[in-house]
């Protein structure tokens, strides 16, 4: 059920939607996720709408209805991501066979192509991806003050607004604020936070974004949970990693022979160094350790359409917490695969982009970005997403399908930085037409 609180909440966000300027077209849907809860729904002939659903659905309707409205020409990762969103979809519905089964996987669709093609309608320059940045930035400074209510006294501040509290861990309180669970909280933070650092860098701006990197670590922290900590403690170390970035691919490839020998090696497989994770005391690595060891024993179960359900894998197996399982779970081996290739994908993209002669604030901006994406994929080694940190990952995808775009503005940035190189001055006010040519011959410019 939904309360009349959040219903008032929805109503705001919804005439937002529609009347806000298109630069802050994205604000509405930012706000949803960090302050109403994900519990929050209407129910409607079996079909669940929430707060986020609602706004996809108006932000479709001003963008179909406006007079901006133009085609979005679909590239190689906008494709990718289609096929897997509608891949994992039918393969559900012929596993389970039912009408019901066609329900959730519709809702699934709406969420991740809704997601996903709103977002690439909003994100097609630079100042795009900075503005979305500092509208999170905005958001984690207010959301910290909630934060470190809950954290001091065990009462959730959003528990107006949905089934939301605070559970104890160790004696100690593990933070969720509106969010369905803790960890989806810290890693919604954790992943973020890599933008702001990057942005940081980018504008300059740097007691806001300092602040702002301070309330994600602190949100982080107030969690108490290993999966969020360990993400965050990556990303941070990738991001100060930044002048050696080149040398990725490389780090990469060394990463996954290491990991084969370690394999060979060791007694237990790899996977087994997961159960030895506990940075906070009372963590359930071993339990991710067993799902990740039952679902490669259970391969042939769930290869071709996926299975009905783990429980019987073992105690407690009921509890997917790996994404990666999870694709494969509901999807099969051909959904799971166009998921890794995803992520590749995205990762390679954004990095190269971040090694292009542009401004260093820009390469900056690019590597955090691609630092966020990496965030992503470690996280779903210990967790799969649901509630509001879906918004991030889709909205991370849609920054990606814009690089992959190659936009204008990325290629005159480009071209204004290798000026600034060979003249050792900027070129000025320069109109679109000139732009244009510029972007199209760097070494033409005046």
């Amino acid at each position: 059920m939904i309360t009349p609180l959040t219903i008032a909440f929805a109503v705001v966000l919804s005439l937002l939607v529609l009347l806000v300027p298109k630069r802050y077209f994205l604000l509405p849907y930012i706000i949803a996720t960090c302050f109403v809860p994900a519990d929050q729904r209407i129910i409607v002939v079996d079909l669940d709408f929430t707060v986020l659903r609602i706004l996809v659905l108006v932000g479709a309707l001003r963008i179909i209805c406006g007079q901006d409205h133009a085609t979005l020409r679909l590239h190689s990762f906008d494709k990718l991501v289609i096929a897997w969103a509608v891949v994992g979809a039918i393969i559900y519905v012929l596993r389970w066979g039912t009408f019901g089964a066609v329900i959730y996987k519709c809702g699934v669709l709406f969420d991740a192509i809704g997601m996903y093609w709103v977002f690439r309608k909003s994100v097609g320059t630079l100042a795009d991806v900075k503005r979305i940045g500092r509208m999170l930035a905005v958001c984690s400074l207010v959301m910290v003050v909630l934060v470190a209510v809950e954290w001091a006294t065990g009462q959730n501040p959003f528990a107006v607004m949905g089934r939301v509290g605070t559970t104890v861990r160790e004696g100690a309180y593990r933070c969720q604020a509106s969010f369905p669970h803790s960890i989806m909280l810290g890693l919604f933070w954790a992943t973020v936070i890599p933008l702001f650092v990057g942005l940081w860098k980018a504008e300059g701006r740097t007691w806001f974004y300092m602040a702002a990197t301070v309330a994600g670590v602190f949100i982080v922290i107030a969690t108490r949970s290993s999966t969020p900590l360990l993400a965050m403690l990556l990303v941070l170390a990738l991001v100060a990693a930044f002048p050696y970035r080149r040398y990725g691919r490389t780090v990469a490839w060394c990463l996954l022979a290491m990991t084969v020998a370690l394999h060979i090696v060791m007694k237990a497989p790899v996977w087994h160094l997961i159960a030895r994770v506990n940075v906070v005391g009372g963590s359930t690595g071993w339990h991710r350790y067993y799902l990740i060891n039952e679902a490669v024993n259970h391969v042939s179960e769930w290869f071709l359409l996926g299975t009905y359900g783990t429980a019987h894998w073992g105690w407690g197996l009921h509890d997917i917490t790996n994404q990666y399982v999870l694709e494969g779970v509901r999807g099969g081996m051909i959904t799971l695969i166009l998921f890794v290739i995803l992520l590749i994908r995205a990762v390679a993209k954004v990095g190269a982009a971040s090694l292009r002669q542009i401004s260093r604030g820009h390469q900056w901006l690019l590597w955090g970005i691609c630092v966020s994406i990496l965030g992503h994929c470690v996280s779903f080694l210990g967790v799969s997403y649901f509630g509001q940190i879906i918004l991030p990952l889709y909205m991370t995808f849609a920054i990606v399908g814009w690089v992959f775009s190659d936009p204008k503005a990325l290629r005159i940035e480009e071209a204004l930085t290798v000026y600034r190189l060979e003249h050792g001055k900027d070129p000025g006010r320069i109109d679109r037409h000139r732009q244009l040519e510029h972007a199209r011959h760097p070494t033409r410019l005046p």
